[in-house]
Protein backbone atom coordinates (compact mmCIF):
# COMPACT_ATOMS: atom_id res chain seq x y z
CA UNK A 1 0.00 0.00 0.00
CA UNK A 2 1.35 3.31 -0.93
CA UNK A 3 2.26 5.79 2.40
CA UNK A 4 -0.13 8.34 3.28
CA UNK A 5 0.22 11.57 1.35
CA UNK A 6 -1.63 15.00 2.49
CA UNK A 7 -3.34 16.74 -0.87
CA UNK A 8 -2.90 20.41 -0.30
CA UNK A 9 -5.89 22.43 -0.97
CA UNK A 10 -7.22 24.76 -3.54
CA UNK A 11 -6.67 28.59 -3.74
CA UNK A 12 -10.21 28.75 -3.80
CA UNK A 13 -10.97 26.11 -0.42
CA UNK A 14 -11.40 27.57 3.12
CA UNK A 15 -8.27 25.57 4.81
CA UNK A 16 -9.18 24.36 8.21
CA UNK A 17 -7.11 22.96 11.15
CA UNK A 18 -6.84 19.26 11.21
CA UNK A 19 -8.39 18.31 14.18
CA UNK A 20 -6.03 16.63 16.77
CA UNK A 21 -6.44 12.93 17.48
CA UNK A 22 -8.17 13.61 20.46
CA UNK A 23 -11.80 15.53 18.98
CA UNK A 24 -12.20 11.98 17.41
CA UNK A 25 -15.94 10.95 17.84
CA UNK A 26 -16.75 7.88 15.91
CA UNK A 27 -15.39 6.47 12.74
CA UNK A 28 -16.84 4.36 9.87
CA UNK A 29 -15.60 1.97 7.09
CA UNK A 30 -17.15 2.62 3.65
CA UNK A 31 -16.48 0.97 0.33
CA UNK A 32 -16.81 3.09 -3.18
CA UNK A 33 -16.82 2.45 -6.59
CA UNK A 34 -13.88 4.00 -9.32
CA UNK A 35 -16.51 6.83 -9.37
CA UNK A 36 -17.82 7.24 -5.97
CA UNK A 37 -20.81 5.60 -5.37
CA UNK A 38 -21.31 3.25 -2.48
CA UNK A 39 -20.96 0.11 -2.87
CA UNK A 40 -20.13 -1.24 1.26
CA UNK A 41 -22.16 0.80 4.11
CA UNK A 42 -20.26 -0.92 7.61
CA UNK A 43 -22.20 -0.62 10.76
CA UNK A 44 -19.91 2.36 11.62
CA UNK A 45 -21.26 4.50 8.91
CA UNK A 46 -24.81 3.66 9.79
CA UNK A 47 -23.87 4.98 13.29
CA UNK A 48 -21.78 7.92 12.85
CA UNK A 49 -24.24 9.17 9.64
CA UNK A 50 -27.51 7.99 10.85
CA UNK A 51 -28.30 5.94 7.18
CA UNK A 52 -29.62 2.22 6.93
CA UNK A 53 -27.53 0.64 4.34
CA UNK A 54 -30.65 0.59 2.29
CA UNK A 55 -30.62 4.54 1.83
CA UNK A 56 -26.72 4.44 1.11
CA UNK A 57 -25.96 1.58 -1.76
CA UNK A 58 -25.79 2.72 -4.85
CA UNK A 59 -25.51 6.85 -4.29
CA UNK A 60 -23.06 8.92 -4.84
CA UNK A 61 -20.60 10.04 -1.69
CA UNK A 62 -21.23 13.89 -2.62
CA UNK A 63 -24.87 13.48 -3.34
CA UNK A 64 -25.23 11.39 0.05
CA UNK A 65 -23.06 13.14 2.34
CA UNK A 66 -21.63 16.46 1.06
CA UNK A 67 -24.32 17.73 -1.30
CA UNK A 68 -22.27 18.51 -3.78
CA UNK A 69 -20.23 20.97 -2.84
CA UNK A 70 -17.13 19.39 -2.75
CA UNK A 71 -17.53 17.55 -6.07
CA UNK A 72 -14.57 19.08 -7.21
CA UNK A 73 -12.22 17.73 -3.95
CA UNK A 74 -13.91 14.19 -4.21
CA UNK A 75 -13.12 13.73 -7.69
CA UNK A 76 -9.21 14.54 -7.29
CA UNK A 77 -9.53 12.80 -4.32
CA UNK A 78 -10.93 9.63 -6.51
CA UNK A 79 -7.88 10.40 -9.05
CA UNK A 80 -5.31 10.51 -6.80
CA UNK A 81 -6.12 7.20 -5.35
CA UNK A 82 -7.02 5.36 -8.96
CA UNK A 83 -3.00 6.44 -9.37
CA UNK A 84 -2.44 4.52 -5.80
CA UNK A 85 -2.01 7.29 -3.35
CA UNK A 86 -3.70 7.34 -0.28
CA UNK A 87 -5.79 10.96 -0.18
CA UNK A 88 -6.85 12.69 3.06
CA UNK A 89 -8.77 16.02 3.98
CA UNK A 90 -11.39 17.34 6.27
CA UNK A 91 -14.97 18.14 4.81
CA UNK A 92 -18.36 18.69 6.36
CA UNK A 93 -20.81 15.90 6.02
CA UNK A 94 -24.65 15.94 6.48
CA UNK A 95 -26.01 13.32 8.57
CA UNK A 96 -29.57 12.17 7.83
CA UNK A 97 -30.85 14.31 10.55
CA UNK A 98 -29.71 17.08 8.92
CA UNK A 99 -26.19 17.86 10.84
CA UNK A 100 -23.64 19.28 9.68
CA UNK A 101 -20.37 18.18 11.00
CA UNK A 102 -16.46 17.83 10.01
CA UNK A 103 -15.44 14.89 8.96
CA UNK A 104 -11.82 13.28 8.38
CA UNK A 105 -11.59 11.72 5.21
CA UNK A 106 -9.12 8.70 4.31
CA UNK A 107 -9.47 7.07 1.09
CA UNK A 108 -7.17 4.51 0.10
CA UNK A 109 -7.06 2.03 -2.86
CA UNK A 110 -8.09 -1.33 -2.82
CA UNK A 111 -5.07 -4.20 -3.70
CA UNK A 112 -7.41 -5.10 -6.61
CA UNK A 113 -10.29 -3.08 -7.47
CA UNK A 114 -13.13 -4.09 -9.39
CA UNK A 115 -16.67 -3.52 -10.30
CA UNK A 116 -18.01 -4.40 -6.70
CA UNK A 117 -15.56 -1.58 -5.31
CA UNK A 118 -12.28 0.43 -5.81
CA UNK A 119 -11.65 2.94 -2.61
CA UNK A 120 -11.82 2.18 0.91
CA UNK A 121 -13.35 5.14 2.79
CA UNK A 122 -12.47 5.71 6.95
CA UNK A 123 -14.76 8.45 7.68
CA UNK A 124 -14.06 9.83 11.29
CA UNK A 125 -16.13 12.55 13.16
CA UNK A 126 -14.13 15.67 14.14
CA UNK A 127 -16.33 17.11 16.07
CA UNK A 128 -15.45 19.00 19.15
CA UNK A 129 -15.14 16.17 22.28
CA UNK A 130 -18.00 14.87 24.45
CA UNK A 131 -16.07 13.70 27.50
CA UNK A 132 -17.95 10.65 28.08
CA UNK A 133 -15.53 8.43 26.58
CA UNK A 134 -16.63 8.18 23.16
CA UNK A 135 -13.50 9.84 21.56
CA UNK A 136 -10.90 7.37 22.86
CA UNK A 137 -13.08 4.13 21.93
CA UNK A 138 -13.49 5.86 17.88
CA UNK A 139 -9.62 6.63 18.61
CA UNK A 140 -9.05 2.71 19.43
CA UNK A 141 -11.32 1.77 16.90
CA UNK A 142 -9.65 4.28 13.90
CA UNK A 143 -5.77 2.68 15.32
CA UNK A 144 -6.84 -0.50 14.81
CA UNK A 145 -8.73 -0.37 11.21
CA UNK A 146 -5.36 1.31 10.05
CA UNK A 147 -2.98 -1.83 11.48
CA UNK A 148 -5.89 -4.06 10.10
CA UNK A 149 -4.98 -2.39 6.92
CA UNK A 150 -1.40 -2.93 7.21
CA UNK A 151 -1.56 -6.52 8.34
CA UNK A 152 -3.88 -8.36 5.98
CA UNK A 153 -1.68 -9.42 3.12
CA UNK A 154 -3.57 -8.37 -0.27
CA UNK A 155 -4.33 -11.96 -0.99
CA UNK A 156 -6.07 -13.13 -3.60
CA UNK A 157 -6.65 -16.47 -1.49
CA UNK A 158 -10.08 -16.46 0.93
CA UNK A 159 -7.78 -18.72 3.09
CA UNK A 160 -5.04 -16.34 3.58
CA UNK A 161 -7.03 -13.44 4.01
CA UNK A 162 -9.05 -15.32 6.91
CA UNK A 163 -5.68 -16.42 8.38
CA UNK A 164 -4.62 -12.74 8.05
CA UNK A 165 -7.56 -11.43 10.09
CA UNK A 166 -7.56 -14.18 12.67
CA UNK A 167 -4.32 -13.70 13.67
CA UNK A 168 -4.73 -9.80 13.77
CA UNK A 169 -7.59 -10.34 16.48
CA UNK A 170 -5.72 -12.27 18.44
CA UNK A 171 -5.00 -10.77 21.33
CA UNK A 172 -5.79 -7.79 20.08
CA UNK A 173 -9.59 -8.04 20.39
CA UNK A 174 -10.31 -11.66 21.72
CA UNK A 175 -8.22 -14.57 23.26
CA UNK A 176 -9.58 -17.00 20.11
CA UNK A 177 -10.78 -16.24 16.96
CA UNK A 178 -12.38 -18.37 14.22
CA UNK A 179 -13.61 -17.47 10.77
CA UNK A 180 -16.25 -18.74 9.00
CA UNK A 181 -18.02 -18.98 5.18
CA UNK A 182 -21.27 -20.20 3.80
CA UNK A 183 -20.45 -23.74 2.77
CA UNK A 184 -20.38 -24.18 -1.38
CA UNK A 185 -19.96 -19.92 -1.17
CA UNK A 186 -16.39 -20.47 -2.50
CA UNK A 187 -16.65 -22.77 -5.51
CA UNK A 188 -20.44 -21.95 -6.05
CA UNK A 189 -21.81 -18.76 -8.50
CA UNK A 190 -25.10 -18.48 -6.65
CA UNK A 191 -25.40 -17.83 -2.58
CA UNK A 192 -26.67 -21.41 -1.21
CA UNK A 193 -29.99 -20.74 0.41
CA UNK A 194 -30.58 -21.60 3.83
CA UNK A 195 -32.17 -25.14 4.80
CA UNK A 196 -36.20 -25.37 5.09
CA UNK A 197 -35.46 -25.48 9.39
CA UNK A 198 -33.55 -22.55 9.21
CA UNK A 199 -30.18 -24.10 9.86
CA UNK A 200 -26.56 -23.34 8.35
CA UNK A 201 -23.88 -25.02 6.87
CA UNK A 202 -20.50 -22.98 7.14
CA UNK A 203 -16.84 -23.92 6.51
CA UNK A 204 -14.32 -23.19 8.89
CA UNK A 205 -11.08 -21.38 7.62
CA UNK A 206 -8.85 -20.05 10.10
CA UNK A 207 -8.93 -20.71 13.41
CA UNK A 208 -6.36 -18.38 15.95
CA UNK A 209 -5.78 -19.40 19.62
CA UNK A 210 -4.13 -16.91 22.59
CA UNK A 211 -0.97 -17.70 23.87
CA UNK A 212 -2.59 -19.68 27.07
CA UNK A 213 -3.97 -22.60 24.38
CA UNK A 214 -0.57 -24.08 24.34
CA UNK A 215 -1.35 -27.61 22.81
CA UNK A 216 -2.62 -26.12 19.38
CA UNK A 217 -2.20 -29.52 17.99
CA UNK A 218 -4.98 -30.56 20.12
CA UNK A 219 -7.07 -27.57 19.61
CA UNK A 220 -6.69 -27.95 15.61
CA UNK A 221 -7.22 -31.66 15.98
CA UNK A 222 -10.70 -30.72 17.57
CA UNK A 223 -11.65 -28.01 15.61
CA UNK A 224 -10.30 -28.51 12.13
CA UNK A 225 -9.87 -25.96 9.44
CA UNK A 226 -11.87 -26.60 6.09
CA UNK A 227 -14.30 -28.81 8.34
CA UNK A 228 -17.93 -28.12 7.19
CA UNK A 229 -20.07 -27.62 10.02
CA UNK A 230 -23.83 -27.18 10.30
CA UNK A 231 -25.71 -24.70 12.72
CA UNK A 232 -29.38 -24.71 14.15
CA UNK A 233 -31.39 -21.70 13.75
CA UNK A 234 -31.11 -20.88 17.37
CA UNK A 235 -27.27 -20.99 17.71
CA UNK A 236 -26.09 -17.31 17.17
CA UNK A 237 -23.85 -17.87 14.39
CA UNK A 238 -27.21 -18.46 12.60
CA UNK A 239 -29.34 -16.00 14.21
CA UNK A 240 -25.86 -13.54 13.68
CA UNK A 241 -26.30 -14.08 9.97
CA UNK A 242 -30.10 -14.19 9.83
CA UNK A 243 -30.44 -10.77 11.44
CA UNK A 244 -27.20 -9.36 9.66
CA UNK A 245 -26.18 -8.10 12.99
CA UNK A 246 -23.72 -9.42 15.98
CA UNK A 247 -25.06 -11.25 18.79
CA UNK A 248 -23.48 -11.70 21.99
CA UNK A 249 -23.89 -15.03 23.58
CA UNK A 250 -22.61 -17.74 26.10
CA UNK A 251 -21.63 -21.20 26.84
CA UNK A 252 -25.28 -21.94 27.17
CA UNK A 253 -26.13 -21.14 23.50
CA UNK A 254 -23.25 -23.30 22.20
CA UNK A 255 -23.99 -26.57 20.69
CA UNK A 256 -23.35 -29.62 22.72
CA UNK A 257 -21.11 -31.04 19.93
CA UNK A 258 -18.97 -27.70 20.17
CA UNK A 259 -18.90 -27.98 24.07
CA UNK A 260 -17.61 -31.71 24.08
CA UNK A 261 -15.00 -30.71 21.93
CA UNK A 262 -13.73 -28.03 24.38
CA UNK A 263 -13.95 -30.25 27.31
CA UNK A 264 -12.40 -32.88 25.15
CA UNK A 265 -9.52 -30.76 25.00
CA UNK A 266 -9.20 -29.21 28.30
CA UNK A 267 -11.01 -31.64 30.58
CA UNK A 268 -14.05 -31.36 32.49
CA UNK A 269 -13.05 -27.88 34.63
CA UNK A 270 -13.43 -25.90 31.30
CA UNK A 271 -16.93 -26.62 31.23
CA UNK A 272 -17.08 -24.28 34.72
CA UNK A 273 -14.38 -22.11 32.75
CA UNK A 274 -16.61 -21.44 29.96
CA UNK A 275 -19.68 -20.97 31.48
CA UNK A 276 -17.23 -17.47 32.61
CA UNK A 277 -16.43 -16.69 29.44
CA UNK A 278 -17.95 -14.45 26.85
CA UNK A 279 -18.66 -14.78 22.90
CA UNK A 280 -19.51 -12.31 20.47
CA UNK A 281 -20.51 -13.63 17.11
CA UNK A 282 -20.28 -10.74 14.24
CA UNK A 283 -21.49 -10.99 10.41
CA UNK A 284 -18.95 -11.02 7.21
CA UNK A 285 -20.87 -9.09 4.94
CA UNK A 286 -19.54 -7.68 2.10
CA UNK A 287 -21.61 -6.05 -1.00
CA UNK A 288 -25.07 -6.70 1.14
CA UNK A 289 -24.23 -10.10 1.37
CA UNK A 290 -23.63 -12.19 4.15
CA UNK A 291 -20.51 -14.24 3.70
CA UNK A 292 -20.40 -16.14 7.00
CA UNK A 293 -19.20 -14.80 10.53
CA UNK A 294 -16.64 -14.49 12.97
CA UNK A 295 -16.75 -15.77 16.46
CA UNK A 296 -15.14 -14.36 19.24
CA UNK A 297 -14.11 -15.58 23.15
CA UNK A 298 -12.63 -14.02 25.79
CA UNK A 299 -11.80 -16.06 28.89
CA UNK A 300 -13.35 -14.89 32.47
CA UNK A 301 -9.95 -13.62 33.65
CA UNK A 302 -10.32 -10.30 30.57
CA UNK A 303 -13.76 -8.26 30.33
CA UNK A 304 -16.48 -9.20 28.75
CA UNK A 305 -17.55 -8.08 25.09
CA UNK A 306 -19.99 -4.98 25.52
CA UNK A 307 -21.14 -2.36 22.88
CA UNK A 308 -18.01 -1.25 22.50
CA UNK A 309 -16.42 -4.17 21.27
CA UNK A 310 -19.38 -4.91 19.54
CA UNK A 311 -19.32 -1.81 17.05
CA UNK A 312 -15.25 -2.42 16.90
CA UNK A 313 -15.74 -6.00 15.26
CA UNK A 314 -18.34 -4.84 13.10
CA UNK A 315 -15.67 -2.15 11.39
CA UNK A 316 -13.63 -4.54 11.62
CA UNK A 317 -15.70 -7.46 10.05
CA UNK A 318 -16.18 -4.90 7.09
CA UNK A 319 -12.66 -4.44 6.24
CA UNK A 320 -12.10 -8.84 6.48
CA UNK A 321 -15.42 -9.49 4.41
CA UNK A 322 -13.89 -6.90 1.77
CA UNK A 323 -11.11 -8.63 1.79
CA UNK A 324 -12.05 -12.26 1.77
CA UNK A 325 -15.41 -10.67 -1.03
CA UNK A 326 -12.25 -10.07 -3.30
CA UNK A 327 -10.33 -13.11 -2.95
CA UNK A 328 -13.62 -15.04 -3.41
CA UNK A 329 -14.52 -13.16 -6.83
CA UNK A 330 -11.10 -13.38 -8.43
CA UNK A 331 -10.88 -17.28 -7.91
CA UNK A 332 -14.91 -17.48 -9.18
CA UNK A 333 -13.55 -15.18 -12.15
CA UNK A 334 -9.93 -17.14 -12.55
CA UNK A 335 -12.09 -20.48 -12.87
CA UNK A 336 -14.50 -19.50 -15.04
CA UNK A 337 -11.75 -18.26 -17.48
CA UNK A 338 -9.16 -21.03 -16.97
CA UNK A 339 -12.92 -23.08 -18.01
CA UNK A 340 -13.74 -20.95 -21.00
CA UNK A 341 -10.17 -21.15 -21.78
CA UNK A 342 -9.74 -25.13 -21.35
CA UNK A 343 -12.92 -25.75 -23.25
CA UNK A 344 -12.50 -23.28 -26.16
CA UNK A 345 -8.63 -23.77 -27.10
CA UNK A 346 -7.91 -26.28 -29.28
CA UNK A 347 -7.11 -29.48 -27.40
CA UNK A 348 -4.99 -31.42 -30.02
CA UNK A 349 -3.84 -30.03 -33.57
CA UNK A 350 -3.89 -32.48 -36.19
CA UNK A 351 -1.30 -32.16 -39.14
CA UNK A 352 -2.55 -33.14 -42.28
CA UNK A 353 0.46 -35.68 -44.28
CA UNK A 354 3.20 -33.45 -45.61
CA UNK A 355 3.28 -30.73 -42.56
CA UNK A 356 4.56 -31.15 -39.17
CA UNK A 357 3.21 -29.47 -36.26
CA UNK A 358 4.44 -28.19 -32.47
CA UNK A 359 2.69 -25.86 -30.77
CA UNK A 360 3.17 -24.70 -26.70
CA UNK A 361 0.52 -22.34 -24.68
CA UNK A 362 1.96 -21.18 -21.21
CA UNK A 363 -0.18 -18.40 -19.20
CA UNK A 364 1.72 -15.82 -17.29
CA UNK A 365 0.22 -17.17 -13.80
CA UNK A 366 -1.26 -20.38 -12.31
CA UNK A 367 -3.66 -17.92 -11.26
CA UNK A 368 -5.25 -16.07 -14.51
CA UNK A 369 -6.24 -17.09 -17.66
CA UNK A 370 -5.67 -14.98 -20.86
CA UNK A 371 -6.59 -14.74 -24.51
CA UNK A 372 -3.66 -16.07 -26.66
CA UNK A 373 -4.88 -18.55 -29.26
CA UNK A 374 -3.89 -20.58 -32.11
CA UNK A 375 -5.24 -22.76 -34.55
CA UNK A 376 -4.54 -25.21 -37.19
CA UNK A 377 -7.41 -26.02 -39.87
CA UNK A 378 -7.24 -28.48 -42.72
CA UNK A 379 -8.49 -26.42 -46.13
CA UNK A 380 -8.05 -28.91 -48.24
CA UNK A 381 -5.64 -32.28 -49.10
CA UNK A 382 -3.22 -29.94 -49.68
CA UNK A 383 -3.96 -26.43 -48.29
CA UNK A 384 -3.39 -25.66 -44.37
CA UNK A 385 -4.53 -22.77 -42.56
CA UNK A 386 -2.40 -21.56 -39.62
CA UNK A 387 -3.80 -18.90 -37.35
CA UNK A 388 -2.54 -16.81 -34.10
CA UNK A 389 -3.99 -14.54 -32.16
CA UNK A 390 -3.91 -12.48 -28.60
CA UNK A 391 -7.23 -11.25 -27.47
CA UNK A 392 -6.18 -8.34 -25.07
CA UNK A 393 -6.35 -8.64 -21.31
CA UNK A 394 -7.07 -11.20 -19.06
CA UNK A 395 -9.74 -12.85 -16.94
CA UNK A 396 -12.72 -14.20 -18.59
CA UNK A 397 -13.62 -11.35 -20.56
CA UNK A 398 -10.53 -12.42 -22.91
CA UNK A 399 -10.56 -16.14 -22.37
CA UNK A 400 -14.14 -15.01 -23.85
CA UNK A 401 -13.09 -13.08 -26.71
CA UNK A 402 -10.47 -15.66 -27.38
CA UNK A 403 -13.20 -17.98 -27.92
CA UNK A 404 -15.18 -16.27 -30.01
CA UNK A 405 -12.20 -14.92 -32.22
CA UNK A 406 -11.11 -18.63 -32.67
CA UNK A 407 -14.75 -19.85 -33.52
CA UNK A 408 -15.39 -17.27 -36.28
CA UNK A 409 -11.82 -17.88 -37.85
CA UNK A 410 -12.95 -21.62 -38.32
CA UNK A 411 -16.33 -20.20 -39.86
CA UNK A 412 -14.42 -17.60 -42.27
CA UNK A 413 -12.04 -19.93 -43.15
CA UNK A 414 -14.41 -22.74 -44.85
CA UNK A 415 -15.27 -19.80 -47.14
CA UNK A 416 -11.35 -20.11 -48.50
CA UNK A 417 -10.76 -17.03 -49.36
CA UNK A 418 -7.58 -15.68 -49.28
CA UNK A 419 -5.88 -14.07 -45.88
CA UNK A 420 -6.19 -10.49 -45.95
CA UNK A 421 -10.02 -11.44 -47.10
CA UNK A 422 -10.55 -13.60 -43.67
CA UNK A 423 -8.67 -11.01 -41.76
CA UNK A 424 -11.43 -8.42 -43.24
CA UNK A 425 -14.48 -9.82 -42.80
CA UNK A 426 -13.23 -10.70 -39.11
CA UNK A 427 -12.57 -7.14 -38.31
CA UNK A 428 -16.21 -6.70 -39.34
CA UNK A 429 -16.70 -9.48 -36.78
CA UNK A 430 -15.46 -8.25 -33.94
CA UNK A 431 -16.83 -4.68 -34.20
CA UNK A 432 -19.69 -6.84 -33.00
CA UNK A 433 -18.48 -8.81 -30.08
CA UNK A 434 -18.71 -7.09 -27.12
CA UNK A 435 -15.68 -8.84 -25.37
CA UNK A 436 -13.24 -7.74 -27.51
CA UNK A 437 -11.42 -4.29 -27.48
CA UNK A 438 -8.38 -5.27 -28.84
CA UNK A 439 -7.19 -8.20 -30.87
CA UNK A 440 -4.21 -9.30 -32.98
CA UNK A 441 -3.92 -11.79 -35.58
CA UNK A 442 -1.98 -13.49 -38.11
CA UNK A 443 -3.51 -15.54 -40.47
CA UNK A 444 -1.62 -17.89 -42.71
CA UNK A 445 -2.29 -20.52 -45.67
CA UNK A 446 0.18 -23.06 -46.44
CA UNK A 447 0.09 -24.41 -50.09
CA UNK A 448 1.46 -27.69 -50.07
CA UNK A 449 1.41 -28.43 -53.88
CA UNK A 450 2.56 -25.00 -54.98
CA UNK A 451 5.39 -24.74 -51.97
CA UNK A 452 3.68 -21.87 -50.93
CA UNK A 453 2.47 -19.66 -47.46
CA UNK A 454 -0.02 -16.58 -48.35
CA UNK A 455 -0.25 -14.66 -45.11
CA UNK A 456 -2.04 -11.30 -43.80
CA UNK A 457 -1.15 -9.53 -40.64
CA UNK A 458 -3.84 -7.17 -38.27
CA UNK A 459 -1.55 -6.14 -35.94
CA UNK A 460 0.59 -8.62 -34.34
CA UNK A 461 4.19 -9.93 -34.61
CA UNK A 462 5.94 -10.76 -37.79
CA UNK A 463 6.50 -14.76 -38.12
CA UNK A 464 10.01 -15.77 -38.91
CA UNK A 465 10.30 -18.38 -41.72
CA UNK A 466 13.19 -20.88 -41.57
CA UNK A 467 14.73 -22.01 -45.00
CA UNK A 468 15.53 -25.85 -45.55
CA UNK A 469 19.36 -24.47 -44.89
CA UNK A 470 18.94 -23.16 -41.57
CA UNK A 471 18.39 -19.14 -42.62
CA UNK A 472 16.09 -17.66 -40.27
CA UNK A 473 14.25 -15.12 -41.58
CA UNK A 474 11.48 -12.42 -40.12
CA UNK A 475 8.53 -11.55 -42.59
CA UNK A 476 8.03 -8.39 -43.48
CA UNK A 477 4.46 -7.92 -43.82
CA UNK A 478 2.15 -4.61 -43.93
CA UNK A 479 1.54 -4.72 -39.78
CA UNK A 480 -2.60 -3.41 -40.83
CA UNK A 481 -4.88 -2.36 -37.98
CA UNK A 482 -5.71 -4.51 -34.63
CA UNK A 483 -9.15 -5.86 -34.79
CA UNK A 484 -11.89 -4.19 -33.01
CA UNK A 485 -10.72 -1.09 -33.47
CA UNK A 486 -13.06 0.18 -36.28
CA UNK A 487 -10.49 3.19 -37.48
CA UNK A 488 -12.12 4.08 -40.74
CA UNK A 489 -9.06 5.82 -41.58
CA UNK A 490 -7.32 2.91 -42.04
CA UNK A 491 -10.21 1.48 -44.07
CA UNK A 492 -9.06 -2.30 -43.06
CA UNK A 493 -5.92 -2.25 -45.21
CA UNK A 494 -4.92 -5.43 -44.62
CA UNK A 495 -2.25 -7.04 -47.35
CA UNK A 496 -1.79 -10.97 -48.60
CA UNK A 497 1.77 -11.73 -48.74
CA UNK A 498 2.89 -14.64 -50.17
CA UNK A 499 6.43 -15.86 -49.67
CA UNK A 500 7.69 -19.56 -51.03
CA UNK A 501 8.13 -22.57 -48.36
CA UNK A 502 10.03 -25.69 -50.10
CA UNK A 503 10.12 -28.42 -48.40
CA UNK A 504 12.01 -28.48 -45.18
CA UNK A 505 10.68 -25.05 -43.92
CA UNK A 506 10.18 -23.94 -40.33
CA UNK A 507 7.37 -21.31 -40.11
CA UNK A 508 7.27 -19.99 -36.49
CA UNK A 509 3.92 -17.82 -35.64
CA UNK A 510 3.68 -16.48 -31.38
CA UNK A 511 2.17 -14.05 -29.46
CA UNK A 512 4.13 -10.98 -28.23
CA UNK A 513 4.40 -12.96 -24.52
CA UNK A 514 7.05 -14.90 -25.76
CA UNK A 515 9.65 -12.14 -27.32
CA UNK A 516 8.28 -9.37 -25.11
CA UNK A 517 9.49 -8.92 -21.32
CA UNK A 518 10.26 -6.26 -18.53
CA UNK A 519 14.12 -6.93 -19.37
CA UNK A 520 14.10 -6.82 -23.35
CA UNK A 521 12.68 -5.16 -25.66
CA UNK A 522 10.51 -6.82 -29.05
CA UNK A 523 13.49 -6.05 -31.12
CA UNK A 524 15.78 -7.60 -29.03
CA UNK A 525 13.25 -11.00 -28.35
CA UNK A 526 12.58 -11.04 -31.57
CA UNK A 527 16.17 -11.44 -32.80
CA UNK A 528 16.76 -14.08 -29.83
CA UNK A 529 13.77 -16.61 -30.89
CA UNK A 530 15.79 -15.68 -34.82
CA UNK A 531 18.94 -17.37 -33.38
CA UNK A 532 16.91 -19.76 -31.57
CA UNK A 533 15.34 -21.24 -34.68
CA UNK A 534 18.15 -21.17 -36.78
CA UNK A 535 19.45 -24.01 -34.32
CA UNK A 536 16.91 -26.08 -34.10
CA UNK A 537 16.85 -29.30 -32.19
CA UNK A 538 16.63 -32.83 -33.73
CA UNK A 539 12.71 -32.76 -33.85
CA UNK A 540 10.29 -29.79 -33.85
CA UNK A 541 8.97 -30.57 -30.22
CA UNK A 542 12.99 -30.02 -28.64
CA UNK A 543 12.71 -27.19 -31.28
CA UNK A 544 9.75 -25.66 -29.15
CA UNK A 545 11.27 -26.35 -25.73
CA UNK A 546 14.92 -24.64 -27.01
CA UNK A 547 12.83 -21.65 -27.55
CA UNK A 548 11.01 -21.42 -24.40
CA UNK A 549 13.92 -21.95 -22.37
CA UNK A 550 16.12 -19.48 -24.63
CA UNK A 551 13.48 -16.63 -24.31
CA UNK A 552 13.49 -14.50 -21.12
CA UNK A 553 10.74 -15.02 -18.00
CA UNK A 554 7.08 -14.17 -19.19
CA UNK A 555 5.47 -11.91 -17.57
CA UNK A 556 2.10 -12.53 -20.23
CA UNK A 557 0.71 -15.39 -21.85
CA UNK A 558 2.82 -17.13 -24.42
CA UNK A 559 1.78 -18.77 -27.54
CA UNK A 560 3.68 -20.65 -30.19
CA UNK A 561 3.32 -22.37 -33.52
CA UNK A 562 5.63 -24.32 -35.23
CA UNK A 563 5.07 -26.36 -38.55
CA UNK A 564 7.22 -27.51 -40.59
CA UNK A 565 6.63 -28.91 -44.44
CA UNK A 566 8.32 -32.12 -45.23
CA UNK A 567 6.88 -32.72 -49.11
Amino acid sequence: MAPATRTEAPADEVRRPRPSVRHLAGCAAILLDADGRVTQWGGGAVRLFGRPPETAMGHDICDLLLRGTRRETVHRALRQVASGVRWCDVLSAECADGRVHDVVFTWEPLAHPGPWGAVMVTAVDASPPRHDGADASARERLALLDELSTHMSATLDPRQAAEDFTAFAVPRVADTATLYVIEGLLRDEEHPERAPDGSMRVRRLALKLGARQTDEVKWHAAFPVDEVVGYSARHPASRCMTANAPVFSSAADLEIDYLDRIIGVLGEPALRYLEMSSFLTVPLTARGMVLGFIALSRFPDRSRFDEHDKALAEDLAVRAAISIDNARLYTRERRTAQALQDNLAPRTLTAPPGLEVAHRYLPASAMRAGGDWYDVIPLSDTRIALVVGDAMGHGAVAAGAMGQLRAAVRALAGTDQPPDAVLRRLDHMAEDMDAIQCATCLYAIVDLATHTCSLACAGHPPPILVSPDGTASVLDLPAGLALGLGDPAFARAFTTTEVPMPPGSTLALYTDGLVESREQDIDTGIATLRHALASPGPTLESTCESIIAALPRQYDDVALLLTRTTS
